[in-house]
């Protein structure tokens, strides 16, 4: 559906836009990272000292990652909640006009749920930490909100993984809809986020 070039319609804020891209890069590290650490140190076949066959790799490398995979999911937890916050308080630019109303709603409902499991993800993820005992990052030990208990901490990292699956489906949907709005729609929903050229 091709659409008439002059109409007028209002883009998200720099802000929101830098966070918007900075938040889905992130998300693009993580969610590979935190399949390949797992996988590494859970499943990985390699051989102990004596050079007997073992699963899983629990070297300087895995450690790095798994530092890593929390340092970033703490941060994108602290991005998405910014985020959030200037979202309540400062708005988003109306919908494109011409979108028929369902396919509004689900857009939002989309949305949403994103936030929702990008907050979601990373607290079961520092519960599960927290209760395992797994807080340290790259030396620094994180404080723990519970005491350990290694059965609440299996079921949590459980859980973890399931919400990662579902930010995958999540963001998949998004992709498609951007793709769907831009090449075959032809409206300027996508416009409101791209960053805008200088002429």
């Amino acid at each position: 559906m091709a659409q008439d070039p002059k109409y007028d319609l209002p883009t998200y804020t720099p802000i929101a836009r830098g966070l918007h891209w900075l938040i889905a890069l992130l998300i693009f590290i993580q969610l590979p990272l935190g399949f390949y650490m797992s996988y590494r140190g859970n499943e990985m076949p390699s051989v102990d000292e004596n050079g007997k066959p073992v699963i899983g790799v629990w070297d300087a490398l895995t450690g790095y990652l798994y530092s890593s995979h929390k340092l970033i999911g703490l941060t994108v937890l602290a991005l998405v909640v910014l985020r959030l916050l200037y979202r309540l308080t400062r708005g988003a630019p109306r919908s494109d006009p011409t979108v028929p109303p369902p396919l509004t709603g689900v857009s939002h409902l989309v949305h949403w749920g994103l936030y929702a499991l990008l907050i979601a993800v990373p607290v079961i993820g520092y519960a599960a930490i927290s209760w395992g005992n797994y807080l340290d990052i790259f030396g620094v030990h994180l404080p723990a909100v519970s005491e350990k208990n290694e059965d609440l901490s299996k079921q949590a990292f459980h859980w973890h993984e399931i919400g990662a699956l579902l930010i995958i489906g999540f963001v998949t949907l998004h992709i498609v809809a951007a793709i769907y709005h831009r090449f075959i729609r032809r409206d300027r929903v996508v416009e409101r986020m791209i960053p805008k050229r200088v002429a």
